[in-house]
């Protein structure tokens, strides 16, 4: 719509992708994508592997000893020697910790903290690279458009030129008017060469997030999907809402879980074994041999590790909870900035769209006027200018109004990807 009432057309470019194709991309190419997917499967992982504790370990083995040779014993002149022989044995062996001062149940929490917290990372990075990749297509678009509209500018001051050598020709005008044209059009130029420069970086910029190594004319068409700001939001409840919250409540459940885990080592450990096996010179032995032990190991001094260890392991606890009610706070302060500038974003572009709009038709009518002489070039100049930086408004103002919107939707960790 904004290069229709330009009265502008797009350039042409090698690879064109729309919204739906950029998301389409970003969920199966984007590294940040995958890094916290695989993180997050680590963590399911761990927090499964935390319950191993609570089954019973078992284990089978078999060996093969050969201590072949010859041992003297005894005190006569002769004396008797002893040949030993090769042995065989085979053995299935179980044990059963029946108590570890809840090492296994905080494991078991702890692994499960973790698991949240990844979780939440993961919904984090869902919501940052929607953000990133809304911010990037949104500055390819302007960045295209920026170019269509230098192109334009270059156009429209070309004619302003001609206009003025004509009238300075024919001596209705002066020679500082032609100069200041034709510096206008220079500055028009460098315009045009600053826009195919920011192009390229934003190809770039936009290939990044999708996942690509190579940005050469890739480009961008339709628009974002966009919505109106609601009432303003209970920032409160949605921040206790956000992942950020909720894994900085994790990491104080995961620390709470270390301090249990740091104290077991001031508790007993109660074991139960067993163990039955065959033993014998040829394969497969035949002497049977069974074990079956309870063991209480009682810890009494470990040089102070266990007093340390846990005072580390509080300290971390208190860290924790302090950093879940700074997180708070601070995910109420992004809240409500970047709605604010959400909101502003959206009434900036409709006041921008109405000084476009005055532009463009007090443009058309002072080229008329100053055509015939109504006005003086001075006048004329600067309803021109106004165009100009109306239009460029108009451009920065859509571009704004995406990212803003994408910056309010990061804030409450949404976005686009599922």
């Amino acid at each position: 719509m904004l290069l229709l009432g330009l009265g502008l057309s797009a350039p042409a470019y090698a690879e064109t992708l729309t919204w739906s194709a950029c998301v389409q991309e970003v969920e199966a190419n984007n590294a940040d994508l995958r890094t916290a997917q695989a993180n997050l499967q680590a963590a399911d992982y761990n927090a499964s592997a935390a319950y191993g504790g609570l089954y019973p370990q078992v284990s089978a083995g078999v060996g093969y000893t050969d201590s072949s040779g010859t041992i003297s014993s005894g005190s006569s002149a002769i004396g008797s020697t002893t040949y030993v022989g090769k042995s065989y044995n085979a053995s299935v062996s179980a044990s059963q910790n029946l108590f570890a001062g809840f090492k296994d149940s905080a494991r078991i929490e702890q692994g499960a903290a973790n698991r949240d917290v990844a979780v939440a990372s993961l919904v984090i990075a869902k919501a940052r690279v929607s953000q990133a990749l809304k911010g990037a297509f949104a500055a390819l678009k302007f960045a295209q458009d920026s170019v269509t509209l230098a192109a334009s500018i270059v156009q429209r001051q070309e004619e302003n030129v001609r206009l003025v050598e004509l009238r300075f020709d024919s001596g209705n005008e002066n020679k500082g008017s032609m100069l200041l044209t034709r510096a206008s059009l220079a500055q028009a130029r460098l315009g045009q060469l600053q826009a195919a420069q920011a192009l390229v970086t934003a190809r770039a910029q936009l290939a990044q997030v999708l996942g690509r190594s190579e940005s050469d004319d890739l480009a961008v068409s339709g628009d974002v999907p966009l919505a109106e700001p609601a009432e303003t939001p209970d920032f409160h409840a949605i921040a206790l809402k956000t992942p950020d919250y909720f894994q900085a409540t994790a990491q104080e459940k995961s620390a709470s879980a270390g301090v249990t885990l740091a104290r077991a080592g001031f508790y007993p450990s109660l074991d139960l074994s067993g163990s039955v096996g065959r033993l014998g010179s040829d394969w497969f032995p035949q002497d049977e041999r069974r074990s079956v032990g309870l063991n209480l190991t009682v810890p009494i001094f470990s040089g102070g590790r266990d007093y340390y260890t846990t005072r580390g392991a509080a300290a971390s606890l208190d860290a924790a909870s302090s950093n879940k009610q700074t997180v708070e706070r601070q995910v109420l302060v992004n809240l409500k900035q970047a709605y604010a500038n959400y909101v502003q974003a959206v009434e900036q572009l409709k006041v921008n769209q109405a000084f476009l709009d005055a532009a463009q038709v007090r443009a058309e009518i002072a080229r008329s006027q100053y055509n015939n002489g109504l006005i003086s070039f001075s006048d004329w100049n600067l309803i021109e200018n106004d165009l100009i930086q109306s239009q460029t408004a108009y451009v920065q103002s859509q571009r704004d109004r995406i990212v803003a919107e994408a910056s309010w939707e990061q804030a409450q960790s949404k976005g686009v990807i599922p």
